[in-house]
């Protein structure tokens, strides 16, 4: 196996309170943040000069970079994952709305986004390798602000509360019809057939010892 590459730095998306978990497995040459019209592009090994502040206009992230279908020795994961599995997972998030948790270690970028664009293509010269780029857009929960008001002093004070951003994917109920079985209920809802056995762990209750026998009418929960 190839080697991975040490360093300080590592992209993470996230979703579903953490639930799902994505390591970008190859850093990005370049990284590109833009603010009220402005864009600066930097290296990654000055993504530390990035920060993260209150009361200032919302950020776009955006990157190029490359899911590798063989290891290498550029990689920062140690084991790798299949470029269309990650692809999949992607666009599924994109199509959700909910947002995405974007954190990039070492540099205090760490904050909520949503899947502004997401684009990728499959290289001639390395087959199964995906090319790819990402736009990020910044997440703000509605803040929620608390006026009290003292009348004997005509004055009124404002509290703000912190606002808190909630990505929980509410499971989903599907009723099983006739000439179902989980590899087509799966195909449905994922897209992907082989993530059957989700399903079945989250309704082992229902389903009983085996995940082959399923019968009309029962309700099973999609997580």
């Amino acid at each position: 196996m190839a080697p991975t590459i040490t360093s300080k730095y590592e992209m993470w998306l996230t979703y579903n309170a953490e639930k799902e978990k994505i390591q970008i497995p190859v850093l990005p040459s370049s990284f590109q943040t833009k603010s009220a019209g402005k864009s600066d592009s930097v290296n990654v090994v000055g993504l530390g000069e990035i920060f993260v502040v209150q009361s200032r206009p919302a950020l776009k992230f955006s990157f190029s970079s490359f899911f590798p279908a063989n290891p290498f020795p550029g990689l920062q994961v140690t084991d790798i994952t299949s470029p269309l599995t990650l692809i999949e997972k992607i666009n599924t998030w994109k199509a959700d709305g909910k947002p995405i948790h974007f954190i990039v270690t070492a540099c205090g970028v760490d904050l909520y986004t949503i899947i502004d664009d997401f684009s990728y293509s499959e290289e001639g010269g390395d087959l199964g390798t995906y090319q790819y780029s990402i736009t990020l857009k910044e997440y703000r929960a509605i803040t929620v602000r608390q006026v009290t008001i003292d009348i004997p002093k005509g004055t009124a004070s404002v509290k703000k509360e912190e606002p808190r951003v909630d990505n929980t994917v509410k499971p989903k109920a599907y009723t099983v019809v006739r000439g179902d079985c989980l590899w087509f209920i799966a195909k449905k809802f994922y897209g992907n057939g082989s993530q059957w056995k989700k399903i079945y762990d989250a309704n082992k209750k229902v389903i009983g010892a085996n995940p082959n026998l399923i019968y009309a009418g029962q309700v099973y929960t999609i997580p």
